[in-house]
């Protein structure tokens, strides 16, 4: 379908009046683009925060861009017209600056948003067992595992440094015949390879019901055997029926590939679902925050028995202090 994509520009306190305006021409979804909203984020440092695109911090103008995208048919040109007056009254009408209040309309397929992406995600040798590859491609694998991922809208497909740490950390263990829990799964690629080299059975938590979703998908398209892997929607964190589902068994190996500030709050379940000759590996975690998670986890029972790290990125691969292999 055929979008148009109107940027309408202004600053912080026209961003309100726009709002009201959209609201007035029928339309609640839209997104409000404002530099002081991620100043306002960084200075609370009750929000944890890891990582922020430099472009985003290069911003310093002070403009503003409300976005909202109308249907390129009858009804949406309705919308873009009423939205249109009420922007005109609003230049008439305002006493403030409320900045240009000039509207930029962009014509958008939204084929392109699920397909340009595709471009970018060729076949990936990570580490010394793993080759990474879509599924409209083919290689030639040479003795790796194929790892056949289409992550569509969800994270993993083994390009950023988190994922690749993970599988370079993952293919150094024994993983035959162990019960896996993959947390905060995304597209599922943890969980799979583990089940790719021969786990007994895996279990991939998310939040994000897309994300499982995707990961179920994704196992079917690896072909492991029905019963190998199960996904699960949820926050062990607030809600107690996913909580009480993770915790009803017992893991030979955790993967949690989340951030810093998650991996600190679930170091306690980890501790308390992980057999005690298992092995936790945890990813996501930024450099400057790797001391954190570190004193988090072994303030729960784990050892650190290796470091990967890669550009900004940090990996842990933690025992129970009382494993002594």
């Amino acid at each position: 379908m055929i979008f148009n994509e109107l940027i309408i520009h202004t600053n912080s306190l026209g961003s309100e009046m726009v709002s009201g305006v959209l609201l007035a021409a029928g339309v609640s979804c839209y997104t409000v683009e404002d530099r002081a909203d991620l100043d306002e984020i960084l200075c609370d440092k009750s929000i944890p925060i890891d990582y922020v695109e430099d472009n985003l911090l290069a911003d310093e103008s002070g403009e503003v861009a409300v976005k909202v995208y109308l249907a390129d048919n009858e009804q949406g040109r309705l919308t873009l017209d009423e939205i249109r007056t009420g922007i005109d009254r609003l230049k008439k009408e305002c006493e403030f600056d409320i900045g240009s209040l000039e509207i930029e309309i962009n014509k958008v397929d939204d084929n392109d948003w699920a397909d340009n992406w595709k471009e970018f995600f060729h076949p990936l040798p990570i580490g010394n067992r793993f080759i990474v590859k879509p599924s409209w491609e083919d290689c030639d694998p040479g003795d790796r595992i194929v790892l056949e991922i289409d992550p569509e809208s969800s994270f993993g497909t083994g390009q950023h440094e988190t994922t690749a740490l993970c599988l370079e950390l993952l293919e150094t263990l024994e993983v035959q015949g162990k019960n896996v829990l993959d947390m905060g799964c995304g597209s599922g690629i943890l969980g799979i390879g583990a089940a790719l080299l021969g786990a007994g059975k895996v279990l991939c938590v998310d939040i994000d019901k897309n994300a499982t979703d995707i990961a179920a998908k994704n196992a079917a398209v690896n072909r492991l055997p029905e019963g190998k892997l199960s996904v699960l929607c949820g926050n062990i964190l607030e809600d107690k029926a996913a909580y009480d589902k993770v915790c009803a068994e017992k893991y030979d190996l955790i993967l949690a590939n989340i951030v810093a500030d998650v991996i600190s709050a679930m170091a306690p379940v980890f501790a308390s679902v992980l057999n005690s000759g298992g092995a936790l590996i945890c990813s996501g975690i930024i450099a400057s925050k790797k001391d954190a998670v570190i004193a988090s986890l072994e303030a729960n029972g784990f050892s650190i028995s290796e470091i990967a790290e890669k550009n900004d990125w940090v990996a842990l691969k933690c025992i129970p202090k009382n494993n002594k292999k």
